[in-house]
């Protein structure tokens, strides 16, 4: 019975290892997670750091690599610290990816959430009217995430992003917000209503008028004929 049960355990690692890994190209980054799903910890962590440390890896590459060297070193019953490294490092290449909890054992899913809840930040932003456009900005990678208020942005790395607020007939909010390492955070926005100038005021055709003139002008180059 008990050759019996380690015949499918093993049918199940094996199982577990191939369904992972077939869409990791690297094949040292593979041996070291099918060495992981084998329980030959000690033999996965020399693999996968010597992929770390010797070749030239994809971030989505470095990042398993990291990932399963500090599942290892939990599975070995080493200091958490070391697998506490390994995780911040994975996170930071890609801090917002999520664990496969059909493959990865929960234990371990929740181990490297806890790192990751205390290693980033959360933003949670309301406005006044609702359905408002947000634009999330990380000026140093110069990219932009949007979303419709009430907006939640999750797992971002402790830094100073640029924050723009936008609704039709109100005026665009711009802010800066120093987002901190395992803290959520809130923003409430009140736009401000965009006045008519004057001529819009007293007759709600101006502004089309104008606008019209202002194309006629540039397609005609000014000529009265």
């Amino acid at each position: 019975m008990n050759r019996h049960l380690k015949k499918m355990w093993l049918v199940l690692c094996c199982w577990m290892s191939l369904a992972f890994c077939q869409n990791i190209s690297h094949e040292t980054v593979n041996r070291g997670i099918e060495a992981f799903f084998m329980a030959n910890f000690d033999q996965a962590i020399q693999i996968l750091q010597s992929a770390i440390i010797d070749h030239m890896l994809s971030e989505e590459e470095r990042f398993y690599a990291h990932l399963y060297t500090g599942f290892s070193h939990i599975r070995q019953g080493d200091d958490f610290e070391i697998a506490r490294s390994h995780f911040q490092q994975a996170i930071t290449l890609d801090p917002r990816k999520d664990l496969d909890r059909t493959i990865i054992p929960p234990d371990l899913c929740d181990a490297y959430d806890a790192v990751r809840n205390s290693t980033l930040g959360c933003l949670f932003i309301t406005s006044e009217p609702h359905n408002a456009t947000v634009m999330l900005i990380e000026p140093k990678k110069n990219q932009i995430e949007r979303q419709r208020t009430p907006a939640i942005y999750a797992h971002l790395p402790e830094k100073s992003y640029q924050i723009l607020v936008t609704h039709e007939g109100y005026e665009i909010f711009s802010s800066r917000i120093e987002v901190l390492a395992g803290v959520s955070d809130t923003m409430h926005v009140t736009l401000t209503p965009k006045r008519k100038s004057l001529l819009g005021r007293y007759w709600p055709y101006g502004a089309g008028v104008l606008a019209l003139s202002a194309v006629f002008v540039a397609v005609t180059g000014g000529s009265g004929d």
